[in-house]
């Protein structure tokens, strides 16, 4: 699929009409669960059989015991064995129904795990430009909603399906079996049924995508102003954004309504259609009955067929209603497992060897999707930086900072040139094998639930405690924690939300050391904390970075001072190059930075 036709998950593909692609594919993730789906069907098949065998019994014993009695005794004995038949076939029907329905639920909600699961995995594997381009709440509303749509069709879909073919072709052989004079008869309502069914398909099917459309409007709505909540209290924007969501929830309702009304007009039709059918038979087999021509228990049974007869329809249309919602929700759902990762391992990639650290950039040149063509964010890029040297990246925002470590951590990849480490092309190496050796703290300062020591060994989940431990103190964060109420232990609200931004990035490049990296990425790394934490930081990684190859940006220039290189960025070029006392003493561009940064600190 194409970037640019992902962009909003290719909702314009909600207009199309249902395919059996579609539902073939859906279906296909019963596989593993053959067993239990036989299980189920064959069940299914057997009590639909008990039930077709109730208004038959009925009928032998309106006719062999109550319209033709020959003695009191005689009666009453064949109706007791007539009651005892049926109610021994009630209760097989039962048994059938609750191996059908445990068979049921277990098929339904292991393919719904399983596509939780797939999504989960397959958005971790998706590229960074995927996520540059696609709204946060439209990608958890595939996860989340999208699944649980399919809920009702997954679990229940395959047995009402089969139990309703099964029980309109057994109808409709017992009743023609029974007089098909009559079959003729309530047949004349199959036109106005066969017309209401096919305009209830025509407009439910659009009106249903025209929910999950807005659904997945409102939920992105709603992700965006969660993420933004304190932008939007510190502006002041909550009535502006209320009344913006106000907008998108009417629309929603509309909608919703819509498909309601729909629904709940065909629903009543087939009722009405079906009372219709009933009032049919009761004139025309009534007149049979007066003349001899039918029993009453054969009248009694017809009746009974045609009450079962419309409930197969109705349930076949209220199926058809839910398979109409899961399967826009699956067109979105298989959009976006069949997004392929633009940054993947080539054919042939071989893992990355332990590396010592040396980074070359040759002639990169590198642009993201969203940029215009004649443009590009990293214009010929070359530099070498030696295994253990420390390279500061500094310029103005804009500059190609940021995208120059994205290459390196090869969350991207460019157009133009070659990135090397240790003489090997990244690209011909394994994704998995470059990150296990590079460590990436980001201004970010993302947090995960769980308890710090969780989070200071996310990279390296192998590491002791004692690892751990050793390497907060080394960066000073170990008296920190020690201080908060449960230490090591303490939980982390989401977002790392029960703890202060300067807490936070000291965590954050803990984790990182903790993953002991060959290559240390910091990304404005030192942002979020006060000159005090700064200095404290700095200190300590002046010990523990040492032999390990280090790309850092900073706005702050007192963090890049002692760096072995410091590359200036000017436009997607590098514009000056070399150490803090070169380039002051060469008067350009970073000793304007230089300048700038002294009077405002």
């Amino acid at each position: 699929m194409s970037a640019a036709a992902d962009i909003l998950l290719e909702e314009a593909l909600a207009q199309k009409p249902m395919s059996l692609t579609l539902l073939r594919r859906l279906f296909g993730w019963a596989r593993p669960y053959r067993s239990f789906v036989i299980l189920n069907l064959v069940g299914t098949a057997l009590a639909v059989i008990s039930n077709l065998l109730g208004p038959k019994l009925i009928q032998m014993g309106i006719d062999g015991y109550l319209t033709h009695i020959k003695t009191s005794a005689a009666a009453n004995y064949g109706i007791f064995v007539i009651s005892a038949i049926y109610l021994g076939n009630l209760l097989l029907g039962w048994g059938l129904s609750v191996a059908q329905i445990k068979s049921a639920i277990r098929v339904g909600q292991g393919i719904m795990n399983d596509l939780r699961l797939a999504v989960f995995q397959h958005i971790q594997r998706l590229s960074l430009s995927y996520f540059d381009k696609t709204h946060q709440g439209r990608i958890i509303n595939r996860a989340d909603a999208d699944i649980d749509a399919m809920d009702q069709v997954l679990t229940w879909g395959a047995n009402q399906l089969l139990a309703s073919v099964l029980t309109l072709v057994g109808v409709l052989v017992m009743m023609a079996y029974t007089d098909w004079r009559l079959c003729i008869a309530v047949s004349l309502v199959l036109p106005p049924l066969v017309t209401a069914t096919y305009l209830f398909q025509k407009y439910i099917m659009q009106a249903h995508r025209h929910v999950r459309q807005q659904s997945s409007r409102l939920t992105a709505s709603l992700a965006e102003n969660i993420s933004g909540v304190r932008v939007v209290q510190a502006m002041g924007r909550e009535n502006e954004n209320l009344e913006n969501y106000q907008d998108l929830s009417l629309v929603y309702t509309t909608r919703a309504y819509n498909v309601a009304r729909i629904f709940h007009t065909y629903m009543p039709t087939l009722g009405l259609v079906s009372g219709i059918g009933i009032a049919i038979v009761l004139g025309y087999g009534g007149t049979l009955v007066m003349r001899g021509e039918m029993s009453v228990g054969d009248l009694t049974k017809f009746i009974l067929y045609v009450n079962m007869f419309f409930g197969p329809v109705q349930t076949m249309g209220d199926l058809y209603n839910n398979i109409l919602y899961a399967g826009a929700s699956a067109e979105r759902i298989f959009q976006l497992l069949d997004v392929e990762p633009q940054v993947i391992n080539r054919p042939g990639a071989q893992p990355l060897a332990p590396i010592n650290g040396q980074v070359r950039f040759d002639g990169v040149s590198f642009r993201y999707e969203t940029t215009p063509e004649d443009r590009w964010v990293l214009d010929k890029i070359d530099f070498l930086a030696e295994a253990g040297q420390t390279v500061a990246l500094v310029g103005h925002t804009g500059s190609g900072k940021t995208s120059i470590i994205s290459l390196l951590a090869r969350f991207y990849e460019p157009q133009l040139g070659r990135i090397l480490i240790d003489g090997q092309d990244v690209a011909q190496t394994t994704i998995e094998s470059l990150h296990r050796q590079l460590g990436i703290v980001t201004q970010e300062n993302f947090l995960f639930t769980g308890t710090i020591l969780d989070n200071l060994r996310f990279g390296r989940p192998e590491a002791t405690d004692d690892e751990v431990c050793a390497d907060a103190t080394a960066m000073g964060t170990d008296e920190m924690i020690r201080h908060m109420k449960e230490g090591y232990a303490t939980k982390v609200a989401e977002r790392g939300g029960n703890l202060s931004a300067g807490e936070r990035q000291l965590l954050c490049i803990t984790r990182a050391l903790v993953a002991r990296p060959r290559i240390l990425i910091l990304d404005e790394a030192t942002s979020a904390v006060d000159a005090k934490s700064e200095a404290l930081i700095q200190a300590a990684l002046d010990i523990l970075l040492e032999g390990r190859t280090t790309f850092v940006i900073a706005h702050r220039l007192s963090t890049v001072r002692k760096a072995s290189l410091i590359l200036v960025l000017q436009e997607g070029r590098i514009v000056e190059r070399g150490t803090h006392e070169s380039l002051i003493t060469a008067g350009g561009v970073y000793a304007g930075l230089h300048e700038e940064f002294s009077r405002h600190h």
